[in-house]
């Protein structure tokens, strides 16, 4: 009779303590991995509509404005850009859409871009302006220059963080500046020149 062959009791036991152990150190450094990724993967989606908003608003000759929004098609105040947001010809300049309308005629308020709630519910988008102010919208005007519902001079920072780490861990943070450009750091400050060169920090959750 051929003898068969197989894992005894003590071979099993001692592959499940391995595959355990392997699993100890490599399961934290997989969750990093996707962790990291999510960050950077919705800090450039936020990064490319700040930038859609100032160029139109050049190309336009008009005001747009971007503002945080759970509907795509009004602006929000609760604070929280990661349910969505949306870019809009800002005919009024009141930094508030009329209308939740495609553009046909820039002559009024039209959406120009509109994004989704982020696919992440780990993920968080804070904004702060230079006054320590929460971000609820963010207005170009057709300089390329972010200007308040008031018409000032306006600067910002937008915090991205993961829940799932906690921390400052494999966060970013978009910086709009006074003269509108818009670029990505892993700093936390906002600086305004109009107030003495006060600094402004977000921490992540």
């Amino acid at each position: 009779m051929k003898k068969q062959s197989g894992f005894t009791l003590i071979e099993m036991m001692v592959t499940l303590i391995i595959a355990g152990t392997l699993y100890a150190i490599a399961g934290p450094s997989l969750k990093d991995v996707v962790s990291e990724k999510q960050s950077v993967a919705t800090t450039n989606e936020l990064l490319a509509a700040l930038h859609i908003a100032r160029s139109e608003a050049i190309k336009l000759n008009k005001r747009v404005t971007i503002c945080e929004s759970s509907n795509g098609t009004s602006c929000s105040s609760t604070g929280k850009w990661e349910k969505g947001w949306i870019v809009f010809a800002d005919a009024l300049g009141a930094a508030s859409v009329s209308t939740g309308s495609a553009c046909s005629n820039v002559a009024s308020d039209c959406l120009l871009r509109v994004h989704d709630e982020i696919d992440d519910d780990k993920v968080t988008i804070r904004g702060l302006d230079q006054g320590s102010n929460t971000i609820h919208s963010l207005t170009f005007t057709s300089r390329g220059l972010p200007k308040d519902t008031a018409g000032n001079g306006q600067s910002g920072v937008f915090k991205v963080c993961n829940k799932d780490i906690g921390g400052n861990k494999f966060s970013r943070a978009v910086i709009v500046s006074f003269s509108g450009r818009v670029r990505v750091s892993e700093a936390t400050t906002v600086t305004s020149t109009s107030s003495g060169g006060n600094t402004t920090a977000i921490s992540c959750p």
